[in-house]
């Protein structure tokens, strides 16, 4: 059985003069990431075989917010990548994970986040917000043949009280 997560970089702001890749988190969007690593933490016992990043600031920001919460001795492994809008891209990359990864937890971007979320999973959503989170789960020992999951979870920082 394989576990994909998915969760999407913290709100980045708009108004620093930057080129996409280089734009950095609010500081909302720090506050809702540890809110929902939290959350996590309180509700669920989530290990991760290994966890991956795009090479965009916002998405490494992100997860230097969840690390310390959710997987504190960890290596976080940056991937080129990642850092793509495309849902092809993305399923491509997951697909041609190790087999010997059975938890893998995955930091980057939208729209790729929400397309792929409906593509693997069984839960259609409109949109996955900035920090929120995605748990599939797949009847599969082999990630290239991975077909729809189970999503298991959605979490976003809104619905958490």
């Amino acid at each position: 059985m394989k576990n994909l997560f998915l969760m999407r970089h913290a709100k980045s702001k708009w108004d620093e003069n930057l080129s996409d890749e280089f734009r950095s988190i609010t500081e909302n969007g720090k506050f809702k990431t540890e809110k929902v690593a939290h959350f996590l933490k309180d509700n669920f016992e989530l290990k991760f075989d290994k966890v991956f990043s795009s090479k965009a600031i916002r998405a490494k920001e992100t997860f230097q917010l969840v690390k310390p919460i959710l997987f504190p001795f960890q290596e976080i492994h940056i991937e080129e990548e990642l850092y793509t809008f495309s849902h092809y891209l993305l399923d491509k990359w997951i697909r041609n994970l190790d087999n010997q990864l059975q938890n893998v937890l995955i930091f980057g971007h939208n729209p790729a986040f929400t397309d792929v979320t409906n593509q693997l999973g069984n839960k259609m959503i409109y949109n996955l917000s900035t920090s929120a989170f995605v748990w599939i789960q797949f009847e599969s020992d082999d990630w290239k043949t991975i077909e729809t999951g189970k999503t298991i979870k959605i979490i976003k920082p809104k619905e958490i009280k």
